[in-house]
């Protein structure tokens, strides 16, 4: 097993009063490292290595531990703030960084000890002190460490959602640090949110653009994760122009909901070499254009979620690239559009709910559409029809990912026919998500649904309505002995959100045996059904209930109970 660890200090520079007359200061950091395994079993010994630091003005720093945060190996960090020299510490190391540029260890250790000799004269104590504390900063171990080894722990201390302060604590540190860091591209590549001009940096624009173009440049030459904030109609150009500046480096890019149309068809001009994942709010309405911009220079695209109103302009990406796709549209004949042109798409999340219909411009009948490679679908439709249309044209006969929400439906299913047919185009489902509404889907309309997907392995059922799972359905998952099971390699059950006062609580009990037995019983009675792997509910329930549930837990079933809240 591969050993890890990661120091873990956390710094933050001392109020400006604090440091004011106290510069340059001699700092020493004491790091205590224990390497310990993914399982958390410690390998060997720790070890201890020492070395002084020295800040420059302005580099203040006092440490602060964060006990929080996760971690693989333990670090004990001391600061101490020895007392200030009269010379320029950094000056003197400098000097004797020059003077043992080609001195061996042994020969440094016997400079410091004549500096110390020296430290017997008054006049000399204060800088053969700082000459000494120098000499021993170059032979400490944590300078020698390979800058390699070094950029490994800084990456390490980097946390993915606080890596913008954790980068600038680091390169604080020290100015070696921080001129390893400043060249070290990858530090700074985490995901960056670009105000374009909010009320937040009102008065300082210029500055915030100055501290985004020099974080966009210690990056370079590496891509970089990009969302774009904007809370008012007027953007700052500056800011604006340094994100076109970089845009083919950029590698993911989020732009919000009414983001100006003339923007888009900025964007759209750019190349866009690095860029992988698109995402795309509504743009602003422009009422003096009816042109769709298109993006056309994006070779490596083939991740995009977009909104999109039929009565809009909306950007062109190259669908043909796309591998994975979030369409959000009010009407299902763009969607039908736009799903042909999508040749290798494997993953496709396909939304109208919440929208308006114009029952008009639905057309009335399509010729069959197969997306050969799909394997992973989500459909949340409102209006009923919607989903209907989609159901009856689109086979994916490579599906194995399933996942319908049906909680905005304000009508009845009527008829499951349509879903059923679907399912017997793609076989190889193996796992199931189906979110209930008020109206849909019944139990018996579940149970045709799940009679169609008989490689079915998981299944997750949330009834936030409390309508769906009742005394039928939970009948029809129980296993029976000389009958034919439904979903019978079912191994894996989510239930969210159940009424345990629609069916009684024996009932689910027996369901919940009847696919569970020990490894002596499997030898003695084989049955047709595969055995639970993992049961959980989700939800807030009675105590009743809930106890009722740990008694299962204690006789050996695999049941994980979470509060949803």
């Amino acid at each position: 097993m591969r050993p890890s660890f990661i120091p873990l200090f956390s710094l933050v520079p001392f109020p400006n009063d604090e440091i004011q007359g106290r510069l340059p200061l001699l700092t020493k950091l004491v790091v205590t490292m224990t390497f310990q395994d993914e399982n958390n079993r410690r390998l060997g010994k720790s070890f201890s290595v020492t070395c002084n630091f020295f800040i420059n003005a302005g580099d203040g720093l006092r440490p602060q531990t964060n006990s929080q945060r996760p971690y693989l190996g333990n670090t004990y960090v001391a600061l101490l703030l020895l007392t200030p020299t009269a010379a320029s510490v950094r000056a003197i190391l400098i000097e004797q960084t020059e003077r043992t540029g080609n001195s061996s260890k042994a020969d440094i250790q016997r400079f410091i000890e004549e500096s110390e000799l020296k430290m017997t004269s008054l006049g000399w104590r204060d800088r053969e002190r700082a000459c000494i504390d120098s000499l021993r900063y170059i032979i400490s171990p944590i300078c020698t460490l390979p800058i390699e080894l070094l950029v490994e722990i800084f990456r390490l201390a980097i946390d993915d959602e606080t890596h913008i302060e954790d980068a600038h604590r680091i390169s604080q540190i020290c100015s070696d640090w921080r001129k390893i860091a400043h060249a070290t591209p990858r530090l700074w590549t985490g995901l960056i949110y670009v105000d374009l001009g909010s009320q937040k940096i009102f008065g300082r624009e210029q500055l915030y653009a100055d501290g985004l173009t020099a974080w966009l440049a210690r990056s370079a030459p590496l891509p970089v994760p990009i969302s774009l904030e904007l809370y008012r109609e007027n953007s700052d150009p500056c800011i604006v122009e340094e994100v076109f500046r970089i845009a083919p480096r950029i590698s993911s890019l989020h732009c919000p909901n009414y983001l100006p149309l003339s923007l888009i068809r900025r964007l759209a001009e750019c190349r866009l070499d690095s860029l992988e994942e698109l995402e795309l709010g509504l743009p602003d309405s422009d009422p003096n254009t009816s042109e769709f911009p298109a993006l056309t220079t994006a070779p490596r695209l083939r991740k995009s979620s977009i909104t999109i109103s039929s009565g809009q302009p909306h950007i062109l990406v190259p669908w043909a690239q796309l591998t994975d796709l979030t369409l959000d549209c009010d009407s299902i004949d763009v969607i039908l559009d736009i799903l042909p042109q999508c040749a290798i798409l494997t993953c496709a999340s396909l939304i109208t709910s919440g929208w308006s219909t114009n029952a008009a411009a639905v057309q009335l009948t399509r010729p069959p559409l197969t997306l050969s490679h799909l394997h992973t679908l989500s459909l949340e439709f409102t209006p009923l029809e919607h989903m209907r249309e989609i159901l009856g044209v689109v086979t994916a006969p490579a599906l194995e990912i399933l996942h319908l929400n049906f909680q905005e439906l304000d009508e009845e299913l009527q008829s499951p026919a349509s879903l059923a047919a679907f399912l017997m185009q793609s076989p190889n489902i193996t796992q199931l998500e189906i979110i209930c509404g008020f109206f849909t889907p019944t139990s018996h309309e579940l149970i045709v649904t799940l009679e169609h997907t008989v490689r079915l392995t998981h299944l997750k059922l949330v009834d936030p309505y409390r309508v769906s799972l009742d005394h039928a359905l939970i009948a029809a998952l129980s296993y029976k002995e000389n009958s034919t099971p439904l979903v019978p390699r079912l191994r894996d059950l989510v239930l969210a959100d159940i009424d345990p006062n629609g069916f009684a609580t024996a009932a689910l009990e027996n369901m919940f045996f009847s696919r569970w037995w020990t490894d002596t019983e499997t030898t003695l009675s084989p049955r047709t059904v595969s055995r639970w792997s993992r049961l959980e509910l989700q939800g807030i329930y009675s105590e009743e209930f809930t106890e009722s549930m740990k008694v299962l837990q204690r006789k050996g079933l695999p049941l994980e109970l979470r509060n949803s809240n």
